[in-house]
C-alpha cells in the first residue's frame, strides 16, 4: 500500500487507523530523520487507546504505554551496533505477545527481527509531502 501525507496530522491519522485495527504485532518503521516515524507512532498509540504522551525513546531505547492495547515503543536511532540490552527487551516484548511493538530505525537491527512483521517506510517526496509505503 502506498500513501501520501501532506502534514503531521495526516500522518498521525494513518497511524491512528492502523492502531484501531491492531491488538498485537510488530510494526517496523524505516526512514530518514524527520520523515514521520514518531508522528506515525503517536497516531498508532492513539488508535491503541494510549492516553500518555508519546515521544521518541531515543535515549532510553524503549517506552511502554498502556492503553486498550499495550504499546512497546523502541527507537534504535542511537545504535551504532546492536545493543544486547535493547535486543533482550525486544525479545521479551515479543515473547509476551501482549501488545503492539513499534520499532523506529528498525534497519539497525534488521538481522534480529522476526520475519512476521509489518514494515512501513517513510520517504520525503517534497519538503511538505511524505510517501508512506
Amino acid at each position: 500500500m502506498r500513501l501520501s501525507s501532506a502534514s503531521d496530522k495526516e500522518t498521525q491519522q494513518y497511524g491512528h487507523r492502523l492502531g484501531k485495527k491492531l491488538s498485537k504485532g510488530l510494526v517496523c518503521l524505516y526512514g530518514s530523520l524527520g520523515a514521520g516515524k514518531t508522528t506515525f507512532v503517536r497516531g498508532l498509540a492513539k488508535g491503541l487507546g494510549v492516553k500518555s504522551r508519546v515521544s521518541s525513546p531515543t535515549f532510553t531505547y524503549q517506552r511502554i504505554h498502556k492503553g486498550r492495547v499495550k504499546l512497546y515503543h523502541f527507537d534504535c536511532y542511537r545504535l551504532e551496533k546492536p545493543d544486547i540490552l535493547l535486543l533482550q527487551e525486544l525479545t521479551e516484548a515479543l515473547a509476551r505477545n501482549d501488545g503492539v511493538i513499534a520499532v523506529e530505525w528498525a534497519e539497525k537491527i534488521i538481522d534480529f527481527l522476526p520475519k512476521k512483521r509489518l514494515d512501513i517506510s517513510f520517504e520525503y517526496k517534497t519538503l511538505e509531502c511524505r510517501k508512506i509505503t
